[in-house]
């Protein structure tokens, strides 16, 4: 029988560890090390419990001191920080708003990562005109062709894109974009707006719109994308769909760590 002995314990416990939590969230935020008397102003803690907060995460490395009444994250948080990141595979964190993309639109939505000069397709969930579409699973595009590859292509190193773009680069239409002005004007805008459209450059009457996947330390892991008809995505509408696949590709990001701000 649980006594209200035992369930007044078993609630403070849970207020003192969502302070513990607290505490290393507000360290994790900060490049410098904080004081005692600023965090337990910031999280309107009075000294005595902040004290004890930290002197228990200290043993257990999660914090260490830096200097007299000073504090800042411990190698105890990489530990746990590296082995999770060591498990967050992007396409069983992305499945999730890839599907809540498809259930909103009824088309096509992909997941592409990076392999050398190409983009590689790692989940795809079919929506309506499905057949019309390119890329399949498994299947490879270059980084130059196509949304998901040309936000894969703009999160290169420039000097990577400068030697990407010095070699031949094959046309799928007569839309594909193949001079070196033109993608890195593309480049350049994928940068400023954080999404990609492709017309035309994949398949003929094909429009698709990418967006990146960030993982935890903000680099580009994944690109997400919707791919559909022309004839069905009409130009007024390209800012709306463009706007539901950056949500998306942002819920996907969230999955994989990635916090607003971390990225360059």
């Amino acid at each position: 029988m649980v006594t209200d002995e035992k369930r007044k314990g078993s609630s403070d416990s849970v207020r003192v560890l969502l302070k513990a939590m607290n505490v290393l969230e507000l360290l994790a935020g900060e490049d410098e090390e904080l004081g005692l008397g600023e965090i337990s102003t910031r999280l309107g803690l009075n000294k005595s419990t902040c004290h004890r907060i930290l002197n228990t995460l200290a043993d257990g490395q999660f914090v260490e001191r830096s200097g007299p009444g000073a504090y800042r994250l411990g190698i105890g948080v990489f530990r746990v920080g590296s082995a999770m990141a060591g498990r967050l595979g992007v396409r069983e964190r992305s499945l999730p708003a890839m599907r809540g993309l498809y259930d909103a639109t009824g088309e096509t939505v992909f997941l592409c990562i990076p392999r050398g000069d190409e983009a590689v397709c790692v989940e795809r969930l079919d929506g309506r005109y499905a057949s019309t579409h390119f890329l399949r699973l498994g299947g490879a595009l270059p980084l130059h062709i196509g949304a998901a590859p040309r936000v894969l292509l703009a999160a290169l190193a420039d000097d990577e894109i400068e030697a990407y773009l010095k070699r031949p680069l094959a046309a799928n239409t007569p839309a594909t974009p193949t001079s070196r002005d033109d993608l890195w004007a593309e480049v350049g805008r994928i940068r400023t707006e954080g999404r990609a459209v492709s017309r035309d450059d994949v398949v003929v009457g094909v429009k698709a719109f990418g967006a990146p996947v960030r993982d935890h330390t903000g680099r580009v892991v994944a690109a997400l994308s919707l791919s559909g008809m022309s004839a069905t995505i009409p130009d007024d509408k390209e800012d709306e769909v463009l706007d539901q696949v950056a949500a998306a590709a942002a819920e996907a990001s969230a999955a994989m760590g990635h916090a607003p701000g971390a990225s360059g």
